[in-house]
């Protein structure tokens, strides 16, 4: 089986199903000799921030030296960035060939796997063979139920920020969201929580302390020295001086995240030196996380897709390097999204705003468009490449231009961005 078949039939595979429960993903494991349970598995979940630190945890362990695996969702240019070591991508021979063992069982079975179902097996299936030191992994919705859930002895779990997202599977409420990110955790499994909202964090906290899984607090009193500096953000945590290579405030709370998870499994046993950390932090890269990609004008994308990231990039553009100049926006939003939230944040911050109307079946109804737009006072285009090369060749220089929004709409724009620059 060629790699671009294999692709072929992931894709075409539904991704989630509705069904609830872990028992489709067990009866997998446990024909290929459950791989799950040779690794040392740093497990994370949450609404927005999962993905970010993950690849700091997984940055900071081979910084120290750990053959260490990274396993998450969504991808934007290349499939197998969903699965890496040491930051290289599985490679295309060997992604076809796990995918050919475990198709030609998975096509035996009554009840077939999701495409999340598969590709974490296709996963656990070679970091195990690949004798990882570490895996990190991310979970893909939820928790309870997340296919990824069925490792049962994580070194360490991770909670980031909580909101309102994918409310017609996890829940309508924080509190419900919450409690499904909570079935992460493990009876004697150390955790580290994003500073989240209270309503959220009481719910980590009651289910921690409900199942003997010792906590810790990313703690923001110990957030010293905060400074941000074109390119870069800069501050104190703790005993640790860092200069990040990823750009909001948002970040500096996640790389706090990281740090507390680093500084845990160093208490439990696993060398990794405070230079690592500081080390792996300042040169972490991840795709469109308000990611600056083009200068003169500054050009940033950023994936952001709920209201949360929204408020983020508010939050970004009240720092004092960005004070005075004028911010343009290319926007896109799938319609099962709380869209209209996150159009009222962006207008706080721009009078002059572009929506892609992609073409997608989750794509805001056209019923509703007019009206949208109207309301919003929106510019509509169906061609994002073409008016990002309008508004780069005819604002002036000392003007931002923020790509921000769906990753079908991000990940096209940055690959024009490349090229056109």
């Amino acid at each position: 089986m060629r790699y671009e078949e294999v692709l072929t039939r992931l894709t075409s595979t539904g991704f989630f199903s509705k069904s609830a429960g872990l028992s489709r993903m067990e009866t997998m494991l446990a024909h290929f000799g459950n791989p799950e349970r040779s690794l040392k598995v740093i497990h994370v979940a949450g609404t927005n921030g999962k993905g970010s630190v993950c690849a700091m945890l997984h940055g900071i362990l081979t910084e120290a030296g750990y053959k260490t695996g990274l396993y998450t969702s969504p991808y934007i240019h290349d499939f197998r960035e969903r699965i890496q070591i040491n930051g290289e991508l599985i490679p295309k021979r060997r992604l076809a060939a796990i995918a050919k063992e475990v198709f030609a069982y998975t096509d035996t079975l009554s009840e077939r796997p999701n495409q999340f179902e598969l590709i974490t097996l296709i996963a656990l299936l070679y970091f195990s063979r690949e004798n990882c030191d570490f895996v990190v992994l991310e979970t893909g919705l939820g928790g309870t139920f997340d296919a990824t859930n069925v490792v049962k002895e994580p070194v360490l779990t991770v909670i980031m920020n909580i909101g309102l997202d994918h409310c017609e599977i996890l829940g309508n409420t924080l509190t419900e969201i919450a409690e499904a990110k909570a079935g992460i955790l493990k009876p004697g499994c150390n955790a580290v929580f994003y500073p989240s909202d209270e309503e959220a964090l009481t719910v980590l906290i009651n289910r921690a302390n409900q199942i003997g899984a010792p906590y810790t607090l990313t703690d923001e009193t110990k957030l010293t020295e905060y400074k941000p500096i074109p390119g870069f953000e800069h501050f104190r945590y703790k005993e640790y001086n860092i200069r990040l290579n990823l750009l909001g405030k948002h970040q500096v709370k996640n790389a706090m995240t990281a740090i507390e998870g680093a500084d845990i499994l160093r208490k439990k046993g696993v060398d990794i030196p405070k230079q690592a950390v500081i080390g792996a932090l300042s040169h972490i890269s991840w795709p469109v996380r308000m990611e600056l990609v083009h200068h003169d004008p500054d050009v940033y994308i950023d994936g952001g897709h709920n209201p949360q990231c929204i408020a983020a990039a508010e939050e970004f553009f009240k720092e004092p390097q960005f004070a005075g100049r004028t911010i343009h926006v290319l926007t896109g939003m799938l319609g099962d999204k709380d869209y209209r939230t996150m159009a009222g944040i962006l207008k706080r911050f721009t009078d002059d705003a572009y929506f892609f109307r992609f073409p997608h079946k989750r794509a805001i109804p056209e019923q509703k468009m007019t009206d949208f737009l109207t309301e919003f006072c929106l510019k509509s285009t169906d061609n994002p490449e073409k008016t990002l090369q309008y508004l780069c060749n005819t604002v002036p220089k000392n003007d931002i231009i923020l790509c921000i929004g769906s990753l079908y709409m991000t990940d096209r724009i940055r690959s024009f961005f490349f090229r056109y620059s």
